[in-house]
């Protein structure tokens, strides 16, 4: 249920905070961004999906994928791409901390599709999260 929690105030801060942008707000999805989606999608998008996490019984960290994805014939796309991850990387470096429980951790990756279907560009920006503490409630 955290981690859910945690995909469900990402998307929520990004639709808000893109919002607030001059450029459109891209659908901001929870789920993959399959290689072969070319069809029925609107774009530019942005897809959240948990990755994986570690922990200990303390407290947790999950890695967040954001998949983004733009469509153009020419090499526009590829600057929408990157225009798109910048924005949201920045945007989320500034807040840091969500809903008062989920922080994200100064480390982060990005890569992008080498291959890619004709006029769709991917890309995709690797966050890792600290999850909230869960405390013990009974104590032997």
């Amino acid at each position: 249920m955290t981690i859910t929690l945690l995909i469900m105030a990402i998307q929520k801060f990004l639709q808000n905070e893109l919002a607030d942008d001059t450029q459109p707000v891209p659908p901001v999805l929870l789920g993959y961004l399959l290689p072969d989606t070319t069809v029925n999608l609107d774009y530019p998008v942005i897809m959240i999906l948990p990755a994986e996490g570690e922990g200990d019984s303390g407290q947790g960290k999950i890695q967040i994928k954001l998949q983004f994805g733009t469509h153009s014939e020419e090499d526009t796309g590829l600057i929408m791409l990157l225009n798109l991850m910048e924005r949201v990387r920045i945007l989320l470096l500034r807040q840091r901390v969500l809903e008062q429980k989920f922080s994200l951790d100064a480390v982060w990756t990005w890569k992008l599709d080498e291959e890619h279907p004709s006029a769709v560009w991917r890309g995709e920006l690797t966050t890792t999260w600290a999850l909230p503490q869960i405390r013990q409630e009974v104590v032997l």
